[in-house]
């Protein structure tokens, strides 16, 4: 008898388990509203940038999504720059990318090629496309389709100690590269340099050097981008005149040949250098390092045009993506004019937005003015798959001319080889 009520109970409990278990699943009354809703999905996002000051405004507007989608999760996963291109061809290849990924502008063609992204073209119309800035839009487009948008545009400039300018008699920055010279060594003592050049084996010492190839007429590939046109006379007079800065005129640090762009502010802020070419996202690390630092901004020293560097970081949408309707709202919201201004005014971008270039008030400060000038005409990088190996092997030949190991014919002739030989297959 005791076996039999004991059975009982335990069926009883049972019962009673398994009804509140169902209940708590399938409830249409709002019991639980801590708990999911019917029929919510997740978004896995990778964000390219790992820093908290990164990650505080990211986690931001993830919240503020999901306020106005309770329906839809936003699961972020944070990848170091260093790491991003790697880790997403990989993932590509194996098919294991997120929903959607922030990316480097320079990726984007390579992973549209690889198929690794979903084009955009089905989701925008005219007036949404043409209401972004034309040099960040145009880095989106690949093969004529859309393969992610803007979220990150940033133009860069001359950042130069006013006082020391003052102290050595000018009376303006450098417009010129004669002048850029003769201030930089101006600057030169035994402790303290002209100009912060970076050099080391990598994408920013492409960056740095860009504007001076693009100002004396030479540019990075012909027009159907189907040769190197880097080591024409043009681009080899660049050449000299960037490393003529450190092996002839003495005016950059000893070690520019391993500095990166970080190195090149760094030696700014601690007034080891009085001049860098550095973007709009520089003026925070002054006011929080040396607030009492005297400097002005101007545009890149010109040899035949004036020219500035427009880089641009995207956000995509991955062929992986399985909610795809709600992957959009998410980039939609991502890159609305609102986020637009935050992103822009938090970590010191330029806005990708018309509206927001013509609206936002940093416009007419010092630290803004040169680069909100600029933004409409700025230049970028070529959109092809080939271009981070292009970056590369450009980054490489200028090492090696810095270094003294090849003169810049030679250097940017085996340079040409390697690219000629890439866009050939």
């Amino acid at each position: 008898m005791r076996e039999k009520s004991t059975l009982l109970i335990s069926l009883l409990f049972l019962c009673l388990l398994t009804a509140c278990t169902e209940n708590t699943g399938t409830s249409e009354a709002g019991d639980n509203q801590e708990e999911k809703p019917q029929g919510s999905i997740d978004l896995d996002i990778w964000v390219m940038g790992a820093d908290d000051y990164w990650r505080s405004y990211h986690d931001d507007l993830a919240n503020r999504f999901e306020e106005k989608h309770n329906n839809i999760t936003i699961n972020i996963d944070y990848i170091p720059w260093d790491e991003g291109e790697n880790k997403l061809v990989t993932t590509a290849a194996n098919d294991r990318l997120p929903d959607i990924t922030t990316v480097a502008g320079r990726w984007t063609p390579q992973l549209a090629a690889m198929g690794a992204f979903e084009p955009l073209d089905q989701f925008i119309d005219t007036d949404f496309k043409e209401s972004f800035v034309e040099a960040p839009w145009e880095t989106t487009q690949y093969e004529d389709q859309t393969w992610g948008l803007p979220v990150g545009f940033t133009t860069t400039g001359l950042f130069y100690r006013s006082d020391w300018l003052e102290e050595q008699g000018f009376t303006s920055p450098p417009e010129t590269w004669e002048e850029f010279v003769e201030v930089a060594k101006s600057f030169t003592t035994d402790n303290q340099y002209g100009f912060g050049l970076v050099g080391y084996n990598g994408m920013e010492t492409t960056m740095f050097w860009a504007p001076f190839l693009w100002s004396n007429g030479g540019d990075f590939l012909t027009e159907d981008l189907q040769q190197a046109a880097f080591n024409s006379n043009e681009g080899v007079e660049a050449l000299e005149f960037y490393t003529d800065l450190l092996r002839k005129h003495s005016v950059a640090p000893e070690g520019s040949v391993n500095n990166d762009r970080t190195d090149s502010r760094d030696l700014f802020i601690t007034e080891t250098v009085g001049m860098t070419t550095q973007g709009p996202w520089l003026p925070k690390f002054i006011e929080e390092g040396a607030p009492e630092l005297e400097y002005e901004i101007a545009p890149y020293p010109v040899k035949k045009e004036a020219v500035n560097l427009g880089t641009v970081d995207h956000i995509a949408m991955t062929k992986q993506a399985t909610h795809k309707e709600e992957s959009w709202k998410f980039i939609e919201f991502f890159t609305n004019k609102e986020n637009d201004m935050k992103w822009a005014q938090h970590q010191g971008f330029i806005p990708y937005h018309k509206e927001n270039l013509d609206r936002d008030d940093r416009r007419n400060t010092k630290e803004f003015e040169v680069f909100f000038e600029v933004a409409p005409d700025a230049k970028a990088y070529p959109t092809i798959p080939e271009w981070p190996q292009i970056d590369q092997a450009i980054a490489e030949a200028i090492q090696e001319t810095l270094m003294g190991v090849k003169s810049p014919q030679e250097a940017l002739d085996e340079a040409a080889d390697e690219v000629n030989q890439l866009l050939s297959k």
